[in-house]
Protein backbone atom coordinates (compact mmCIF):
# COMPACT_ATOMS: atom_id res chain seq x y z
CA UNK A 1 0.00 0.00 0.00
CA UNK A 2 2.68 2.58 0.47
CA UNK A 3 4.55 1.60 -2.31
CA UNK A 4 1.89 2.27 -4.15
CA UNK A 5 0.73 5.83 -2.56
CA UNK A 6 4.62 6.46 -3.41
CA UNK A 7 4.72 5.74 -6.46
CA UNK A 8 1.29 7.50 -7.29
CA UNK A 9 2.49 10.85 -5.57
CA UNK A 10 6.18 10.46 -7.63
CA UNK A 11 8.05 10.00 -4.36
CA UNK A 12 10.73 7.63 -2.99
CA UNK A 13 9.32 5.24 -0.57
CA UNK A 14 10.22 5.83 2.98
CA UNK A 15 12.50 3.35 4.11
CA UNK A 16 12.14 2.20 8.07
CA UNK A 17 15.04 2.53 10.46
CA UNK A 18 15.65 -0.75 11.43
CA UNK A 19 16.09 -1.39 15.21
CA UNK A 20 19.30 -3.53 14.66
CA UNK A 21 22.78 -3.20 14.64
CA UNK A 22 24.24 -3.68 11.48
CA UNK A 23 26.74 -6.39 12.52
CA UNK A 24 23.64 -8.74 13.53
CA UNK A 25 23.79 -12.11 12.82
CA UNK A 26 21.15 -13.34 10.05
CA UNK A 27 20.87 -16.48 12.08
CA UNK A 28 20.07 -15.03 15.36
CA UNK A 29 19.07 -15.10 17.98
CA UNK A 30 15.87 -13.48 17.45
CA UNK A 31 15.22 -12.91 20.83
CA UNK A 32 14.29 -9.43 22.67
CA UNK A 33 13.90 -8.42 26.84
CA UNK A 34 11.01 -7.37 28.37
CA UNK A 35 11.59 -5.64 31.25
CA UNK A 36 8.80 -3.51 34.37
CA UNK A 37 6.12 -6.25 34.03
CA UNK A 38 3.19 -6.69 36.00
CA UNK A 39 4.01 -9.71 38.91
CA UNK A 40 -0.03 -11.46 37.78
CA UNK A 41 1.05 -11.36 34.24
CA UNK A 42 1.45 -15.04 33.24
CA UNK A 43 3.29 -15.88 30.08
CA UNK A 44 0.19 -16.48 28.10
CA UNK A 45 -0.13 -12.49 28.96
CA UNK A 46 3.02 -11.88 27.20
CA UNK A 47 2.61 -13.73 24.23
CA UNK A 48 -0.49 -12.41 24.09
CA UNK A 49 0.95 -8.82 23.97
CA UNK A 50 2.82 -9.26 20.68
CA UNK A 51 0.11 -11.74 19.06
CA UNK A 52 -2.46 -8.53 19.03
CA UNK A 53 -0.10 -6.84 17.35
CA UNK A 54 1.17 -9.78 14.49
CA UNK A 55 4.08 -11.04 15.96
CA UNK A 56 3.76 -14.81 16.28
CA UNK A 57 5.77 -15.66 19.18
CA UNK A 58 8.23 -18.67 19.72
CA UNK A 59 8.54 -19.10 23.38
CA UNK A 60 8.65 -17.19 26.80
CA UNK A 61 10.96 -17.25 29.63
CA UNK A 62 10.65 -15.43 32.70
CA UNK A 63 12.97 -14.66 35.47
CA UNK A 64 13.09 -14.70 39.18
CA UNK A 65 16.32 -12.55 39.46
CA UNK A 66 15.74 -9.74 38.15
CA UNK A 67 11.43 -10.06 38.87
CA UNK A 68 9.12 -8.78 36.66
CA UNK A 69 11.55 -9.61 33.26
CA UNK A 70 11.53 -12.19 30.71
CA UNK A 71 13.19 -13.43 27.22
CA UNK A 72 11.01 -13.64 24.08
CA UNK A 73 12.00 -15.17 21.44
CA UNK A 74 10.64 -15.20 18.03
CA UNK A 75 10.84 -17.22 14.53
CA UNK A 76 12.66 -15.01 12.27
CA UNK A 77 14.32 -11.82 12.01
CA UNK A 78 11.31 -9.83 10.73
CA UNK A 79 9.41 -10.37 14.04
CA UNK A 80 12.24 -9.39 15.64
CA UNK A 81 12.23 -5.87 13.98
CA UNK A 82 8.43 -5.21 14.77
CA UNK A 83 9.02 -6.08 18.40
CA UNK A 84 11.54 -3.86 19.21
CA UNK A 85 9.05 -0.86 18.15
CA UNK A 86 6.51 -2.16 20.57
CA UNK A 87 8.04 -0.61 23.70
CA UNK A 88 5.96 1.51 26.25
CA UNK A 89 3.20 -0.23 25.68
CA UNK A 90 0.52 -1.51 28.55
CA UNK A 91 0.94 -5.17 29.63
CA UNK A 92 -2.09 -5.32 32.01
CA UNK A 93 -1.59 -2.68 34.59
CA UNK A 94 1.75 -1.72 33.58
CA UNK A 95 3.71 -0.28 31.11
CA UNK A 96 7.04 -2.13 29.68
CA UNK A 97 10.33 -2.03 27.93
CA UNK A 98 10.91 -4.28 25.28
CA UNK A 99 14.92 -3.83 23.80
CA UNK A 100 17.28 -6.34 22.40
CA UNK A 101 18.47 -9.34 24.18
CA UNK A 102 22.23 -9.39 24.40
CA UNK A 103 24.37 -11.94 26.18
CA UNK A 104 27.31 -11.14 28.30
CA UNK A 105 29.29 -14.40 28.28
CA UNK A 106 31.31 -12.48 31.49
CA UNK A 107 28.73 -11.29 33.43
CA UNK A 108 27.84 -13.18 36.62
CA UNK A 109 24.65 -12.02 37.74
CA UNK A 110 21.74 -14.12 36.88
CA UNK A 111 20.95 -15.03 33.23
CA UNK A 112 17.67 -12.27 33.06
CA UNK A 113 20.26 -9.46 34.42
CA UNK A 114 21.10 -6.91 32.11
CA UNK A 115 24.47 -6.02 30.73
CA UNK A 116 26.12 -2.61 33.01
CA UNK A 117 27.69 -0.25 30.89
CA UNK A 118 29.92 2.95 32.03
CA UNK A 119 28.41 6.11 31.84
CA UNK A 120 29.84 8.43 29.65
CA UNK A 121 27.37 11.08 29.69
CA UNK A 122 27.76 14.59 31.25
CA UNK A 123 28.45 15.47 34.66
CA UNK A 124 27.51 18.22 36.92
CA UNK A 125 30.49 20.33 37.90
CA UNK A 126 30.11 20.77 41.51
CA UNK A 127 27.99 19.65 44.04
CA UNK A 128 25.59 18.16 45.59
CA UNK A 129 26.37 14.96 43.51
CA UNK A 130 23.14 13.32 43.30
CA UNK A 131 21.90 10.33 41.96
CA UNK A 132 17.50 9.55 42.52
CA UNK A 133 17.30 5.02 42.46
CA UNK A 134 13.92 3.62 41.99
CA UNK A 135 12.57 0.82 41.38
CA UNK A 136 13.86 -0.74 45.05
CA UNK A 137 12.53 -3.72 46.95
CA UNK A 138 10.01 -3.14 49.54
CA UNK A 139 12.35 -4.67 51.94
CA UNK A 140 15.47 -2.69 51.40
CA UNK A 141 16.59 -0.08 54.28
CA UNK A 142 18.60 2.98 54.37
CA UNK A 143 21.62 0.90 55.29
CA UNK A 144 21.22 -1.64 52.47
CA UNK A 145 20.98 1.25 49.84
CA UNK A 146 24.12 2.80 50.79
CA UNK A 147 26.25 -0.35 51.70
CA UNK A 148 24.51 -1.23 48.00
CA UNK A 149 26.78 1.88 46.58
CA UNK A 150 29.58 2.13 49.37
CA UNK A 151 30.27 -1.88 48.67
CA UNK A 152 31.58 -0.62 44.64
CA UNK A 153 33.67 1.51 45.20
CA UNK A 154 31.21 4.59 45.80
CA UNK A 155 31.90 7.27 48.57
CA UNK A 156 28.49 8.22 50.10
CA UNK A 157 27.79 11.06 51.98
CA UNK A 158 24.04 10.65 52.47
CA UNK A 159 20.78 8.73 51.72
CA UNK A 160 17.38 9.48 52.06
CA UNK A 161 14.88 6.55 52.07
CA UNK A 162 12.14 6.27 51.43
CA UNK A 163 11.03 9.14 49.75
CA UNK A 164 7.93 11.05 50.95
CA UNK A 165 6.82 11.42 47.38
CA UNK A 166 7.64 8.61 45.48
CA UNK A 167 7.39 4.90 46.08
CA UNK A 168 10.41 2.55 46.29
CA UNK A 169 12.81 5.21 45.44
CA UNK A 170 15.94 6.68 47.51
CA UNK A 171 18.21 9.69 46.81
CA UNK A 172 22.16 8.90 47.31
CA UNK A 173 24.65 11.55 47.90
CA UNK A 174 28.42 10.97 46.82
CA UNK A 175 31.41 12.94 47.93
CA UNK A 176 32.82 13.54 44.75
CA UNK A 177 32.52 13.13 40.65
CA UNK A 178 33.78 10.01 40.30
CA UNK A 179 31.76 8.40 42.72
CA UNK A 180 29.24 10.08 40.88
CA UNK A 181 30.54 8.05 37.51
CA UNK A 182 30.64 4.95 39.18
CA UNK A 183 26.62 5.12 40.76
CA UNK A 184 25.40 5.96 37.38
CA UNK A 185 27.12 3.00 36.02
CA UNK A 186 24.68 0.82 37.63
CA UNK A 187 22.20 1.24 36.43
CA UNK A 188 19.54 -1.01 35.66
CA UNK A 189 22.05 -3.36 38.12
CA UNK A 190 19.55 -6.11 40.17
CA UNK A 191 19.26 -5.13 43.83
CA UNK A 192 17.38 -7.44 46.09
CA UNK A 193 15.64 -9.37 43.30
CA UNK A 194 14.71 -6.44 41.71
CA UNK A 195 16.26 -4.14 38.49
CA UNK A 196 16.52 -0.58 40.01
CA UNK A 197 17.94 2.60 38.08
CA UNK A 198 20.09 5.03 38.58
CA UNK A 199 19.66 8.54 37.52
CA UNK A 200 21.16 11.97 37.84
CA UNK A 201 19.15 13.75 40.23
CA UNK A 202 16.92 17.03 39.01
CA UNK A 203 14.97 19.59 40.53
CA UNK A 204 11.46 17.91 39.34
CA UNK A 205 12.65 14.52 40.82
CA UNK A 206 10.80 13.66 44.46
CA UNK A 207 9.12 17.31 43.92
CA UNK A 208 6.00 17.41 46.71
CA UNK A 209 2.37 17.37 46.13
CA UNK A 210 0.27 20.34 46.25
CA UNK A 211 -1.53 20.99 49.65
CA UNK A 212 -4.65 19.63 50.11
CA UNK A 213 -7.81 21.69 51.38
CA UNK A 214 -9.27 21.19 54.22
CA UNK A 215 -12.44 17.94 54.20
CA UNK A 216 -10.04 16.78 51.02
CA UNK A 217 -9.75 13.32 51.08
CA UNK A 218 -6.02 11.59 52.57
CA UNK A 219 -6.50 13.02 56.12
CA UNK A 220 -5.90 16.43 57.65
CA UNK A 221 -2.97 18.66 56.32
CA UNK A 222 -0.15 18.47 57.89
CA UNK A 223 -0.91 14.55 59.39
CA UNK A 224 2.39 12.85 60.24
CA UNK A 225 3.27 10.13 57.46
CA UNK A 226 4.14 6.66 57.67
CA UNK A 227 7.58 6.11 56.29
CA UNK A 228 10.62 4.98 57.56
CA UNK A 229 12.84 7.04 59.38
CA UNK A 230 10.16 9.83 59.55
CA UNK A 231 9.56 12.32 62.05
CA UNK A 232 6.80 11.46 64.60
CA UNK A 233 3.21 12.24 63.58
CA UNK A 234 1.26 15.39 64.98
CA UNK A 235 -0.77 12.96 67.78
CA UNK A 236 2.63 11.95 69.04
CA UNK A 237 3.85 15.45 69.77
CA UNK A 238 0.25 16.05 71.29
CA UNK A 239 1.11 12.87 73.60
CA UNK A 240 -1.65 11.08 72.46
CA UNK A 241 -0.02 8.21 70.87
CA UNK A 242 -0.23 6.69 67.30
CA UNK A 243 -4.03 5.10 66.76
CA UNK A 244 -3.36 2.01 65.77
CA UNK A 245 -1.08 1.67 69.29
CA UNK A 246 -4.83 2.46 71.28
CA UNK A 247 -7.78 0.15 72.03
CA UNK A 248 -10.99 0.46 71.40
CA UNK A 249 -12.78 2.48 73.34
CA UNK A 250 -14.94 1.62 75.84
CA UNK A 251 -18.71 2.90 76.38
CA UNK A 252 -18.25 4.11 79.37
CA UNK A 253 -15.41 6.66 78.08
CA UNK A 254 -18.44 7.99 76.02
CA UNK A 255 -20.60 7.87 79.21
CA UNK A 256 -23.10 5.88 77.16
CA UNK A 257 -23.34 3.22 79.16
CA UNK A 258 -26.38 1.26 78.72
CA UNK A 259 -28.19 1.71 82.53
CA UNK A 260 -29.42 -1.37 84.13
CA UNK A 261 -33.23 -2.81 84.08
CA UNK A 262 -34.54 -2.53 87.99
CA UNK A 263 -37.79 -4.99 87.93
CA UNK A 264 -39.83 -3.99 90.76
CA UNK A 265 -42.90 -6.64 91.56
CA UNK A 266 -46.02 -5.73 89.83
CA UNK A 267 -48.58 -4.11 92.53
CA UNK A 268 -51.82 -4.82 90.36
CA UNK A 269 -53.35 -8.05 90.26
CA UNK A 270 -53.39 -9.91 86.80
CA UNK A 271 -56.94 -11.08 86.16
CA UNK A 272 -57.68 -14.52 87.31
CA UNK A 273 -55.96 -13.83 90.09
CA UNK A 274 -57.55 -12.70 93.95
CA UNK A 275 -58.76 -8.98 94.18
CA UNK A 276 -58.81 -8.35 90.49
CA UNK A 277 -61.12 -5.96 89.53
CA UNK A 278 -62.44 -4.72 85.72
CA UNK A 279 -61.80 -1.25 85.14
CA UNK A 280 -64.81 1.41 85.60
CA UNK A 281 -65.50 3.07 82.17
CA UNK A 282 -64.64 6.50 82.39
CA UNK A 283 -67.28 9.16 82.42
CA UNK A 284 -68.81 10.28 78.89
CA UNK A 285 -67.76 13.63 78.43
CA UNK A 286 -68.96 16.63 75.75
CA UNK A 287 -65.77 15.66 73.40
CA UNK A 288 -66.33 12.60 70.87
CA UNK A 289 -64.03 9.54 71.52
CA UNK A 290 -61.65 9.25 68.56
CA UNK A 291 -61.76 5.69 69.60
CA UNK A 292 -65.20 4.75 70.00
CA UNK A 293 -64.98 3.11 73.15
CA UNK A 294 -62.49 0.78 72.71
CA UNK A 295 -60.19 0.35 75.83
CA UNK A 296 -56.64 -0.88 76.60
CA UNK A 297 -56.84 -4.65 78.02
CA UNK A 298 -54.08 -5.99 79.85
CA UNK A 299 -53.33 -9.92 79.05
CA UNK A 300 -50.88 -12.10 80.67
CA UNK A 301 -47.89 -11.11 78.06
CA UNK A 302 -47.84 -7.68 80.08
CA UNK A 303 -46.57 -10.38 83.28
CA UNK A 304 -43.43 -10.96 81.33
CA UNK A 305 -41.06 -8.26 81.04
CA UNK A 306 -38.44 -10.05 78.75
CA UNK A 307 -40.10 -9.03 75.86
CA UNK A 308 -39.81 -5.31 76.83
CA UNK A 309 -36.46 -5.25 76.47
Amino acid sequence: VWKWLADRAGLDMVQRNSGLPDDFPEDGPFSVRMSGIDKTASDDDIEKYFEERDVKVKSVEQFDVPRHTARIDFHDKASLEIALQLSGHSLLRRKVKVELWTDDPDAAAAMGAKPLKPYTGPLPEEGPYKVIVRGLDKSVTQRDLGYFFWDRDCECEGVMYPLKNERHAGTVEFKDQESLRKALGLNSAVFKGREITVSIMTKEDNKPEPARRLGSSGGAPGAGGGGKGMGKSRGDDRGMGRREDRGPPSRAEFGSERPRLELKPRSKPMPGDAGYQEDSPPRASGRPDPFGGARYRTTRADADDNWRR
